[in-house]
C-alpha cells in the first residue's frame, strides 16, 4: 500500500502544535488549523511538481542535505513555541525553502492561504515557513529509512496525486500549474471549520455584553474543544488511544543531551525518561509497555500517529548512550500461533529499524517475538485482545 505523505505529516501536527502555532502568529485556533490544513497539501503538491523532473529531484536532495533535514526536529516540535530564537531560526530557514519551492508564485500562494483561512497574509507567511521545514524533516526521515537513496523519496512525492485530491484550497491547483489535482477541501472539513467559526462567534457575542471576566476561560475552553474536534475530523482516522493521549497534561523533560521533549504525563516515554533520570531505582531489567504505538492491520507498518512515539524514544535513547534495550512483540490469541509469533518479531524489528534510522546504534537493541504468550488481559473481548497486541521495551542495561 502506497505511503500517504499527508497522513505522515499530520501525525506530527498535533492539537498542541496547532495551538502553539496559533498563539505564535496571533490568530484564532480554528483559523490557524484551517490554514495548516490547506498549506500542508499545497507544499506537498509543490514538492511533487519539483520531483517530476530529474533536475528538480536533485534540487530536493540538495535542499535536504543543505538544510540538514534529517528528521531530528520531529521529536521536539513542542520547543518551537517555548520561547527563544528557535521559531525565528526555523522561519528564517523556511522562507528560503519556500522561495525555492514556489518561486515567483510564492506571493500568490501566501495570499490564497490567507484568504482561504481568514488569517493575515503575514501570519500565513509565518505558518508556511514554520510547517515547510517540518515537511522536509519528514521527507528526510523517509530518505534515511530508504537507505539514503533519493529515488524512494521522489517516487513517494510523485505518488501523492491521488491523496491530494480535494485537499487543496480552491484555486491552488491552477496557481501551481498542477491541473491533475482537484482544488477545494472536502465538504466535511469545510463544514467543520465553518461550524467552529460560527460557534466561536456565538460564544464571543454571548460574552461581550456581560463582560464577565470569569467567563473568558470558558470561551477559551470552547475554542480549544473546537480545534480538537476539527483536528480529529482532518485526520479522519482517530483512535481511542490518541483521544486519551490528548487529555493528558504535557510535561517538558530536559534530557542529558540538552534536548527537551514534550510528552504526556504517565505515557510510555514519560515513564522511561523519568526512570532513566532517577537514581533511586536502578534495578534492571526494567519493563515498559508502549502506548500510542499501533500498526496497520496484519502489517509491520506503523500508523502515522504512532511515529512521534518512536521519534521521542530515539531522542531518549540517544541521550543515554549506555542504555541497552530489548524490544518484545506480542499478539492476541487470534489466528495461527506460528504466524502470530513471526508477526510479533517482525514488528519489533520494524521499530528497531526506525530507531536505527534515527541514529540509535542497532547493537544496543535486541528483538524478540512472543506471539500470544504472556497475555496481560483476557482474549475473550476485543478490548482485551487490543491490550495483548503490544510492544514492550525492556531495559537490560543502564
Amino acid at each position: 500500500m502506497a505511503t500517504n505523505l499527508i497522513d505522515l505529516i499530520k501525525g506530527y501536527l498535533t492539537p498542541e502544535i496547532v495551538a502553539g502555532a496559533a498563539s505564535y502568529v496571533g490568530e484564532s485556533g480554528q483559523d490557524t488549523y484551517k490554514a495548516i490544513s490547506g498549506l500542508v497539501p499545497t507544499t506537498v503538491a509543490a514538492l511533487g511538481n519539483m520531483a517530476a523532473t530529474k533536475t528538480g529531484a536533485q534540487q530536493i536532495s540538495q535542499m535536504l542535505d543543505s538544510g540538514k533535514y534529517d528528521g531530528s526536529m520531529l521529536a521536539n516540535l513542542g520547543n518551537l513555541f517555548s520561547g527563544g530564537a528557535t521559531a525565528q531560526n526555523v522561519i528564517g530557514a523556511g522562507k528560503g525553502l519556500l522561495e525555492s519551492l514556489f518561486g515567483n508564485s510564492l506571493g500568490g500562494v501566501t495570499d490564497l492561504i490567507a484568504r482561504f483561512s481568514g488569517i493575515r497574509a503575514e501570519s500565513a507567511s509565518s505558518l508556511m515557513a514554520l510547517v515547510g521545514p517540518i515537511i522536509m524533516h519528514v521527507l528526510g526521515r523517509q530518505r534515511a529509512a530508504a537507505g539514503g537513496g533519493m529515488s524512494a523519496v521522489t517516487n513517494l512525492l510523485t505518488d501523492q496525486r491521488s491523496s491530494l485530491t480535494g485537499l487543496l484550497p480552491s484555486g491552488m491547483a491552477s496557481l501551481l500549474g498542477w491541473s491533475g489535482v482537484t482544488s477545494g477541501l472536502s465538504d466535511v472539513a469545510s463544514a467543520t471549520a465553518g461550524a467552529a467559526s460560527r460557534a466561536t462567534r456565538e460564544v464571543t457575542a454571548a460574552l461581550t455584553p456581560r463582560r464577565s471576566d470569569w467567563l473568558m476561560p470558558l470561551a477559551a475552553l470552547a475554542v480549544l474543544i473546537l480545534i480538537g474536534l476539527g483536528y480529529m475530523m482532518w485526520r479522519a482516522t482517530p483512535t481511542h488511544e490518541v483521544a486519551r493521549e490528548a487529555t493528558r497534561k504535557l510535561a517538558e523533560i530536559q534530557l542529558p543531551s540538552g534536548i527537551k521533549i514534550s510528552v504526556p504525563e504517565g505515557a510510555f516515554n514519560f515513564s522511561l525518561a523519568t526512570w532513566l533520570a532517577s537514581t533511586s531505582d536502578t534495578t534492571v531489567p526494567k519493563r515498559f509497555v508502549f502506548d500510542n504505538l499501533n500498526f496497520e492491520s496484519g502489517s509491520t507498518a506503523l500508523t502515522p500517529e504512532s511515529r512521534p512515539t518512536v521519534d521521542t524514544l530515539a531522542a531518549i535513547l540517544k541521550a543515554y548512550p549506555a542504555v541497552s534495550v530489548d524490544l518484545e512483540g506480542y499478539t492476541d490469541s487470534t489466528g495461527d500461533p506460528a504466524a502470530n509469533k513471526k508477526l510479533s518479531l517482525d514488528r519489533a524489528a520494524s521499530v528497531k529499524n526506525l530507531l536505527a534510522a534515527d541514529g540509535v546504534a542497532d547493537s544496543r537493541i535486541t528483538t524478540a517475538g512472543n506471539g500470544p504468550e504472556n497475555p496481560i488481559a483476557s482474549n475473550d473481548s476485543e478490548d482485551g485482545r487490543a491490550k495483548n497486541r503490544r510492544l514492550e521495551l525492556v531495559v537490560e542495561k543502564r
